[in-house]
């Protein structure tokens, strides 16, 4: 089955002086279930300066991978307490990110819900901020 959703994806950066950065954007998206997991698979806007990248969300009980594919392109995996190492490749270069997630709540089903996750990022290994980033999943 799949099905049209909307979501809305808000996420937060705080730096080590306690300086917030929020952004926040909703786009349509496809939302289907293969095995044990759930996909949200969505198109990227100029908005969010990624246009020609399609951007998917694997959500599991326990862990959530987000897969970019196009102009911008990374694999991460977030699980509570591990650190996952992904490279993010872009038109300008590539970067070897890391996250260490505190949080990875996946409350989601066919009909919608959330995905909730807080971790530090870090960027060619030098750590740029705690973030905090949840996905919210509505039916259309």
């Amino acid at each position: 089955m799949r099905k049209q959703v909307w979501v809305t994806v808000r996420g937060e950066r705080i730096d080590d002086q306690g300086e917030k950065e929020l952004v926040e954007l909703g786009t349509k998206a496809d939302l289907f279930r293969k095995n044990d997991s759930i996909y949200i698979v969505y198109s990227e806007s100029a908005i969010s300066g990624q246009e020609g990248t399609i951007t998917s969300w694997k959500a599991e009980p326990t862990r959530v991978t987000l897969n970019k594919m196009g102009t911008a392109e990374v694999r991460q995996v977030f699980e509570r307490g591990i650190q996952n190492q992904a490279n993010y490749v872009t038109p300008f270069g590539s970067l070897p990110v890391s996250v260490l997630p505190w949080k990875v709540e996946v409350d989601l089903t066919e009909v919608g819900g959330s995905i909730n996750l807080e971790y530090e990022l870090e960027l060619s290994e030098q750590k740029i901020g705690y973030h905090v980033l949840s996905l919210t999943v509505e039916e259309v």
